[in-house]
């Protein structure tokens, strides 16, 4: 049977984003193809082209964007250079990264009932496939909620629902998991699955999400430098370790254990899966090949609930930073988001707020920045009510990056959009020339300083917030979804930068719904479920609750659940991440 999608000998750039510049390369020599029934994903660092080729699939490259076009992309039997992307559209269907760019009606349901209706369907069928989209998403209960106040998750939900209903041949995903918590995630990759196997629909989904794709995926396609580079099943791509970290590509958690444990032992480990993982390690622990250090599993103890400042907003010998104070917040169509919150933060946290879609997380992080005043209750900044204060004054001490760049981003190049703050604050030219020139360099965005910030790609314009925000150096930092999107490195960066602005003096709050995230960053972790704190305590205290992991939507990280069945050799189920386990396991 012929593929439903070829793709020969790709190149694209990008028109010059100014007079006067060049075209900017972005594919050089693409080739695959796509069968009915496969579930591929496609893998590759920000900026790696991998969105570039998504829209490419429907035509969106080049006839809306322009630019330079070489090669061919037939889709069912189309090819994209001779039919329009309204033609495309029938036969694939394309979710982008930003659902806000997708959504356009005042109801969810009429958001979902669109496509169908421009296919003409009768209206039961219609209905049907309405229902079922929604139930594939877990937003049954949305159809008269209006997009515009759902949660960046909520919204991403939503357009994958719009598409799954038009029930394309091909479906071409962007990214559209990057804002939903770890339940959600495996929801939309279940569905996807049952789609490509059940409905033999040919599947692409540009991720970074490589545990789920180990799980779901049947072929993975890495992009690097403008061409494919790996081709293959799941186990067979992530058996180049080696090349996909040099390439900036994650691996699956059991995988990178192997690998350290192979670096520091001296010998083969080749285990890609938690069940390899378990078998491999339960072996050598009962022959006594190996063992656990009590030193290093001591550490790894839970810290004392004393020392984790709980929900009290007083004691533990610091004034707290921040008082969140019995918070309320209805929003004005009713919609109860914050329900008597109360915790505080103390001079020098890095805390996580975790919880599923919709929980508050979002709408509590603008209280503290003064974007949003409680209905009831108090927000203290350094002695101070937000109340009576304007955002102006807090952005001095507290830095706000978006969970959407493009509510951030609005200078016309990228240089000037790291300037600004700096302007404000009364900085010498020449000053600010050489803060905006060290943040390029850092945060890997030198080859852009005089483009648009509309021409980067998501987890770019994620970059030039973050430098922006970080360039005006605010006592408090408070990032809502900043990893969503990012590749493996460019996350271990920006964990390593997080790290250390706190260990200069700096207060994080992050949201987070990414549990390596969670498990890595912080030694504290407040929960939200319905506007309410489930839980505060530390990562392997939260691992072990298993109450508060279901309500929250939250998994367990690999390597948390490996020491977890290791437990009964000894092994201490308190290790979060790899470093920890191998630190443990000698």
């Amino acid at each position: 049977m012929p593929p439903v999608i070829q793709v020969r000998h790709l190149y694209y750039a990008y028109p010059p984003p100014l007079r006067g510049t060049s075209p900017t390369e972005v594919l050089q020599d693409v080739s695959f193809d796509l069968h009915a029934g496969e579930f591929v994903a496609l893998l590759g660092r920000v900026g790696a082209g991998k969105s570039t080729v998504c829209m490419a699939l429907n035509g969106l490259v080049p006839h809306a964007l322009g630019g330079v076009f070489r090669g061919q992309v037939t889709v069912n039997d189309l090819d994209s250079r001779t039919h329009s992307v309204a033609e495309l559209a029938q036969v694939c269907g394309l979710v982008f990264q930003d659902p806000e760019t997708q959504l356009t009606q005042m109801r969810v349901e009429d958001e979902i009932a669109f496509g169908p209706e421009n296919l003409g369907l009768p209206p039961d069928e219609i209905a049907d496939r309405v229902t079922w989209a929604l139930d594939a998403v877990e937003l049954p209960g949305y159809r008269d909620r209006n997009p515009a106040h759902l949660s960046g998750g909520e919204k991403q939900r939503v357009a994958i629902a719009a598409i799954l209903a038009m029930r394309p041949r091909v479906l071409v995903l962007d990214e559209p998991t990057a804002n939903l918590d770890p339940g959600s995630k495996a929801a939309v990759f279940g569905v996807l699955a049952r789609l490509a196997r059940q409905r033999q629909m040919a599947i692409l989904i540009a991720t970074q999400d490589v545990e789920r794709v180990q799980r779901y995926a049947g072929r993975v396609l890495v992009l690097h430098e403008g061409r494919i580079v790996l081709d293959g099943r799941p186990a067979e791509v992530f058996a180049h370790e080696h090349d996909l970290k040099a390439w900036g590509v994650g691996l699956p958690q059991m995988a990178e254990l192997a690998q350290a444990l192979s670096d520091r032992r001296g010998r083969a480990y080749t285990f890609t899966t938690l069940s390899a993982a378990f078998s491999a390690l339960r072996r050598e622990l009962a022959t006594g090949e190996i063992s656990h250090l009590c030193e290093a599993a001591e550490k790894l103890q839970p810290p004392r609930a004393e020392t984790l400042h709980a929900t009290s907003l007083h004691g533990g010998g610091v004034e707290p930073q921040i008082a969140i104070d019995g918070v309320h917040y209805v929003y004005d169509d009713g919609t109860a988001a914050l329900r008597g919150v109360t915790f505080a933060v103390r001079p020098g946290e890095f805390v996580v707020l975790a919880g599923p879609n919709g929980s508050g997380k979002t709408t509590l992080a603008k209280h503290i920045n003064g974007l949003l005043k409680p209905s009831a209750g108090r927000v203290i900044v350094e002695g101070q009510d937000t109340a009576s204060l304007r955002v102006s004054q807090l952005a001095r001490r507290v830095g706000y990056v978006f969970q959407n760049p493009d509510h951030q981003i609005f200078a016309p190049t990228v240089a000037e959009e790291l300037g600004f703050g700096l302007r404000l604050q009364g900085l010498a030219e020449e000053e600010i020339a050489r803060r905006v020139e060290a943040a390029l360099v850092t945060y890997g965005l030198d080859g852009c300083s005089g483009l648009p910030p509309a021409a980067l790609s998501v987890g770019q314009r994620r970059q030039v917030t973050l430098a922006s925000v970080l360039a005006i150096g605010p006592a408090v930092l408070v990032l809502d979804e900043p990893t969503g999107g990012l590749d493996w490195q460019s996350r271990q960066e920006l964990i390593d930068r997080l790290r250390s602005y706190n260990a200069q003096g700096g207060t994080v709050i992050l949201i987070s719904h990414d549990v390596r995230v969670i498990a890595e960053a912080g030694r504290r972790v407040i929960v939200l479920h319905s506007g309410q704190v489930i839980f505060d305590g530390g990562p392997a205290t939260l691992f072990a609750q298993r109450e508060v992991l279901a309500r929250a939507r939250l998994a367990v990280p690999p390597v948390v659940r490996l020491g977890q069945r290791l437990a009964q050799f000894g092994v201490p189920p308190t290790a979060c991440t790899v470093g920890e386990m191998v630190d443990v396991l000698r």
